[in-house]
C-alpha cells in the first residue's frame, strides 16, 4: 500500500517549523563525523530507526543495504518516505540497481532525475525530528565507515544538522524538486506529487546547483581570501578553480591541496591531471592520498575569511551548471575549527599513520601508431605527421629530419591529449626532397613537463 503525506502532516511540520526557529538557541549543536576513523554510519541508521513523521531521502548511489532495509522498515512501520534518485549511477556501482528495485518492490515513492546532469546529492531529511544529514558521502559500506582507521577510509564530510533554516531548506528544495516535470520525472508507486512542507527562504549559506552556480559563489570567495586557503578535492575539471588558486598564490596567499590520486589518472576524467599539474607548476603544494582508499571529500577552509565550503560539488563544471547538488558556504566557528584540524592531522601525518604523501606528477604515455607507417613511403612536397598521444600528454616536442637522431623542429605544440582511443595529433613537415630518407619523433609532455619520447621512426620521399 501506498503511504501518502496527509495535510495533517503539513500542519505539524509547519508548527515544529515555527516551534524550531523560535527555540533556535536551545537547538542541539552541529555534528560532523569523520570516517576515516569513527563509525559515521550508526549515527545515520538510528536517525532513520528514530523517525516517526516522513523521511525524504536524495542520493546519487545507495549500495549499503542497511540503509534500504532500515528505510523499508519505517516504511512498513507506517511512515511516509519519499525517495529521489538517478539510475545512471548503477553502470559503475553495483548493487545500486538491487537497492532500487527493493524500494520499487516497497512500495515506496520514487522519483528520477532526467535531466543531463545527474542527481547527486548525498542527503536525507527527517521531517518529526527536523533535522538533514548531508555531506559528500554517499550511502556505501565504506562511505561511512572505515576498514581500518586512519589506513583504510574514504576521506568524506557527513553533516548532521538540526538549525531550523538549514532544515528548511532543504525541505523547501526536496519538495521543488518532487514537483519539477521538467528535470524530473516519476520512476515508481508516486500518487501524489504535491509539495509537502510550506515554501521556506533558501539560506543564504546553502548553494543548490544547477539552479545557483557553485563555481561562481567559490571562485569569490577565493578571490576575497589573502591569508591561506586549505582544500581536499576529489576531481577537478573546472579550471575556474584552477586559475583561482594559482591567481591567489600568486599573490602570496599560502595554498595547499589534498588530491585523489585514482582521479588524476583516470581516462574518464583526463582533464583532472591537467588541472592538477597548473597548480603544482605554479607552486603550490600537493599531497594525495597515502592510505589506501579514496579521497572523496569536497572541502575548502579560507583562513581570513574563517569560512568553510563543503558538501557534494566537485571543481567540475557539470557539479556547478548541471547536476544537482548541495553545499554549504559558513563561518561558524566550530565547523572550521573541526575541518582545520582534520586537514592538519592528514597533512602532517599526525595520527603516525600515513594518510597523505607528497603529490609527484607522472608522465604521460609515449606517443605510438605514427602516420606515415615506419618504413613507409610517403608522396607529395610535404607530409602531415600524425600520431595517438595518449590521454596525458598535453604539448608535444617534434623532431624531424635526414639525419638520426633527427633536430627538433616544433617545441611545445598545444595539441592536447587523445580523448579517444582513435584521436591523433598532427603536424604538417617541412618540404621534402625526393629520394632521401626521413627520421622523426615525438615527445610528449604534461603541463608538469613530465616527458615520454616516442621511437624514432622513419619514411622515404
Amino acid at each position: 500500500m501506498c503511504r501518502i503525506w496527509t495535510p495533517r502532516f503539513v500542519f505539524v511540520a509547519a508548527g515544529l517549523a515555527a516551534l524550531a526557529f523560535s527555540a533556535a538557541p536551545a537547538r542541539a549543536a552541529d555534528t560532523l563525523c569523520d570516517p576515516s576513523n569513527t563509525n559515521c554510519r550508526t549515527q545515520l541508521l538510528t536517525l532513520i530507526k528514530n523517525e516517526s513523521v516522513g523521511i525524504d531521502v536524495g542520493y546519487w548511489f545507495m549500495t549499503d543495504a542497511r540503509y534500504s532495509n532500515a528505510i523499508v522498515e519505517r516504511w512498513q512501520a507506517g511512515v511516509p518516505v519519499r525517495v529521489i534518485m538517478d539510475p545512471r549511477a548503477n553502470p559503475e556501482n553495483p548493487g545500486n540497481d538491487q537497492i532500487i528495485a527493493q524500494f520499487k518492490q516497497a512500495g515506496i515513492p520514487l522519483r528520477i532525475r532526467t535531466a543531463s546532469g545527474i542527481m547527486h546529492w548525498k542527503a536525507m531529511i527527517f521531517a518529526g525530528q527536523d533535522v538533514v544529514e548531508f555531506g559528500s558521502a554517499n550511502y556505501s559500506p565504506a562511505a561511512f565507515v572505515p576498514i581500518a582507521p586512519y589506513t583504510n577510509y574514504v576521506a568524506e564530510t557527513v553533516f548532521v544538522t538540526d538549525d531550523p533554516t538549514l532544515v528548511a531548506s532543504f525541505k523547501t528544495k526536496f519538495d521543488d524538486y518532487w514537483t519539477n516535470t521538467t528535470s524530473f520525472a516519476n520512476y515508481a508507486n508516486v500518487v501524489q506529487r504535491s509539495r509537502v512542507y510550506p515554501t521556506f527562504p533558501l539560506d543564504s549559506e546553502l548553494n543548490f546547483p544547477p539552479e545557483q552556480s557553485f563555481s561562481s559563489r567559490a571562485v569569490s570567495a577565493y578571490n576575497a581570501e589573502h591569508q591561506a586557503i586549505d582544500a581536499i578535492v576529489f576531481r577537478v575539471t573546472d579550471k575556474r578553480h584552477t586559475d583561482a588558486m594559482i591567481a591567489a598564490r600568486n599573490r602570496g596567499v599560502a595554498v595547499r591541496l589534498i588530491i585523489d590520486k585514482l582521479e588524476y589518472r583516470a581516462v574518464a576524467r583526463l582533464w583532472d591531471s591537467w588541472n592538477i599539474d597548473q597548480m603544482y607548476m605554479a607552486g603550490i603544494p600537493i599531497r594525495w592520498q597515502g592510505h589506501l582508499g579514496d579521497n572523496h571529500e569536497k572541502l575548502m577552509l579560507l583562513y581570513g575569511q574563517a569560512m568553510t565550503v563543503f558538501g557534494s560539488s566537485n571543481w567540475t563544471s557539470p557539479s556547478s551548471s548541471s547536476q544537482a547538488e548541495h553545499n554549504l558556504f559558513t563561518t561558524r566557528t566550530a565547523i572550521f575549527n573541526w575541518f582545520a584540524q582534520q586537514f592538519d592531522r592528514m597533512w602532517f601525518n599526525r595520527t603516525g599513520n600515513k594518510e597523505t604523501s607528497a603529490f609527484t606528477p607522472l608522465p604521460p604515455d609515449a606517443p605510438k601508431s605514427p602516420s606515415p607507417a615506419n618504413g613507409a613511403v610517403a608522396t607529395g612536397s610535404s607530409v602531415t605527421l600524425k600520431w595517438y598521444g595518449g590521454p596525458w600528454a598535453h604539448k608535444y616536442d617534434v623532431y624531424f629530419g635526414t639525419t638520426s637522431p633527427p633536430p627538433l623542429v616544433a617545441a611545445n605544440l598545444q595539441l592536447g591529449p587523445s580523448e579517444t582511443t582513435t584521436q591523433k595529433q598532427s603536424y604538417v613537415s617541412p618540404a621534402l626532397t625526393p629520394g632521401r630518407t626521413y627520421y622523426w619523433k615525438v615527445v610528449a609532455k604534461t603541463m608538469a613537463n613530465k616527458t615520454a619520447s616516442s621511437a624514432t621512426w622513419t619514411f622515404s620521399r
